[in-house]
């Protein structure tokens, strides 16, 4: 039996240029980029490898050990950490005495990261995402912590280009009218939009008739034979679920993969950076403590060493790993890391159909529009959501418990009502990611009083949403079951927002600008206060978009790693 191995990639490198902590969408981006580019990169991941064959070794055949089973990947919790031995905390105001321990927000974590269990939708951030500080002088936004990127669309356009051809981006051929500026490529997507599922096609084509502009999602989700992976087959099990045929372009299996097939690339898994240790000023790390799979000692720990390292372990890992190194916060002389914490406030709606909607034919989600993105300059009108993805449910086990938990059926009639199966066979929901307003009091601490399995402070999070986004959210709810009804819904619900976010969108905590007083990055990623560390991650994201993050995460990242070869063009690197 073959068993995903530990250490992957090539263990007789000396000694590394780079060590990259976490091997997600970030981290796996920078290091491809510049394994490319001849340096030496050591990945540090803290979860399991799931993935066979990943480095070209035995079995040599890319596979996995994924499979379609509900009960092994979403109720014991494979990709997911568990909350009874790495908890977190989570308070709504900073003022509250009393916090809840639980589920808050976890990303997966394992080799490849949290884009192995999304459906990996990649729209582009919008145009305008990149110049959102004006929103800072609007009536009832001044308590918001809004600032301009510090670089701008057309800065990371080409790198957008890159990662959508080196994954195999699908998307639709037609993108007129789609709205707003920049969500979509207009020069042709690298793949043709798969095969649409029935439920998505009813809300695009009502939401056409509307007058809306609906379009074939795009997603790092392969429609054909793309760079030796098989086609999607459309089994319905995108979100949630690793892919089984590894169709899904997710980081292992596209830009890491990449990165180990160089031969300057290696990857320990398991291995759990728990400090980062710097110099007597202060400003350069000098090694990176972490936990071995085997444990053991804690002054045994080993130290790896390298002349940069990359923070890419998501943003509330990342800025827990810099509050372990320095109980002021390594890097922190601006005060902002662990602050201006987004996770994306979504307003979900869901009805009920009376034909059956085939969900387990197709992928999560196939189509979806823009037009609730808004306008920045015409926010009185049409405040700033986001986008609208139109998506369906295949999970039985969830459908049941909901039945027997919510509405105390059991017996017969539990047997009869899975077999009519309203709410996964019938079921069409609209999600709209609208954006969250930055704000300094949302944050991440640690919390002394709470330790994980390896005895250490666990994060601790305070997050609580603006009227920004409520505001928004109320405005578009009508709209969006309008929607529903169009489509030819016969029952339709608002989804309650749940009392901890679990969006599993997570954005900033170290974000970057160009003064070193209110950011913690540099533009080209680099710490402000620490000459040889970055960031690579959505942490750096000074604001949410409205949009799927992943896409611009990867961009994002191969740019910081094509200026660490090249400082003055970094678009020599992606040539």
């Amino acid at each position: 039996m073959n068993v995903p191995k530990k250490v992957l990639g090539n263990e007789g490198i000396p000694r590394f240029d780079v060590i990259v902590i976490g091997s997600g969408a970030g981290g796996s981006s920078i290091a491809a980029i510049l394994a490319k580019g001849g340096k030496k990169v050591l990945i540090l991941e803290a979860g399991p490898n799931y993935l066979l064959g990943l480095d070209g070794g035995d079995p040599g055949q890319l596979s996995s050990v994924y499979s379609n089973d509900e009960l092994k990947v979403v109720h014991r919790r494979l990709l997911m950490p568990d909350p009874l031995i790495e908890p977190r905390t989570f308070r709504v105001h900073q003022t509250d005495s009393s916090r809840t321990q639980d589920d808050v927000n976890y990303l997966p974590k394992m080799v490849g990261g949290a884009a192995s269990h999304a459906d990996f939708k990649t729209p582009r951030f919008a145009k305008f995402d990149f110049q959102l500080g004006n929103l800072q002088h609007r009536a009832g936004l001044g308590d918001t912590n809004f600032v301009n990127w510090p670089i701008s669309y057309d800065d990371l356009d080409p790198f957008y280009d890159y990662i959508e051809k080196l994954i195999g981006v699908q998307g639709p051929t037609n993108v007129n009218g789609a709205t707003p500026p920049g969500i979509l490529r207009t020069n042709g997507y690298p793949l043709p939009p798969g095969t649409p599922m029935y439920g998505s096609m009813l809300a695009a084509n009502a939401a056409q008739g509307k007058g809306y502009t609906p379009f074939a999602f795009p997603a790092g989700i392969i429609s054909q034979d793309y760079d030796g992976r098989p086609a999607c087959r459309n089994c319905g099990f995108c979100g949630n679920y690793g892919c089984p045929i590894n169709a899904k372009s997710s980081p292992g299996v596209t830009t890491l993969r990449k990165a180990l097939l160089s031969g300057g690339c290696l990857l320990r898994a398991e291995t759990r950076a728990i400090r980062l240790n710097v110099n007597g000023a202060g400003n350069a790390v000098t090694g990176v403590v972490a936990i071995p799979p085997e444990g053991g000692n804690p002054a045994n720990y080993p130290v790896y060493t390298a002349e940069a390292y990359v923070l890419a372990a998501s943003p509330i890992e990342s800025a827990r790993l810099l509050f372990l190194s320095n109980a002021a916060g390594l890097g922190n002389s601006s005060g902002q890391v662990g602050r201006n914490l987004m996770f994306h406030y979504q307003t979900v709606v869901a009805g009920v159909f009376e034909q059956r909607l085939h969900p387990h034919r197709g992928r999560s989600v196939t189509h979806g529009m823009a037009d609730f993105r808004g306008d920045p300059t015409d926010m009185d009108h049409h405040p700033l959501g986001g986008l609208v993805e139109f998506g369906v449910s295949i999970e039985p086990i969830l459908e049941a418990t909901t039945y027997m938990e919510q509405l105390s059926i059991r017996g017969p009639d539990l047997w009869n009502l899975m077999k009519a199966s309203p709410l996964r066979d019938r079921l069409l929901t609209l999600t709209m990611h609208g954006e969250d307003a930055p704000q300094v009091s949302n944050r991440v601490e640690l919390d002394s009083d709470v330790k994980d399995i390896d005895g250490l402070p666990v994060p601790r999070v305070t997050y609580a949403n603006h009227t920004f986004e409520i505001t928004t959210c109320n405005f578009y709810l009508q709209k969006l079951m309008d929607l529903l009804g169009t489509a030819g819904a016969k029952y339709g619900f608002a989804v309650p927002h749940p009392a901890i976010p679990n969006t599993r969108h997570v954005m900033g905590t170290l974000r970057f600008g160009d003064d070193p007083q209110t950011s913690v990055c540099r533009p080209d990623g680099r710490f402000h206060d620490i000459g040889n560390l970055y960031a690579a991650d959505g942490s750096l994201f000074p604001t949410s978009s409205g949009c799927n993050p992943t896409l611009t995460i990867m961009a994002l990242a191969t740019r910081i790693g094509a200026q660490m070869l090249s400082q003055d063009d970094p678009t020599k690197a992606i040539q």
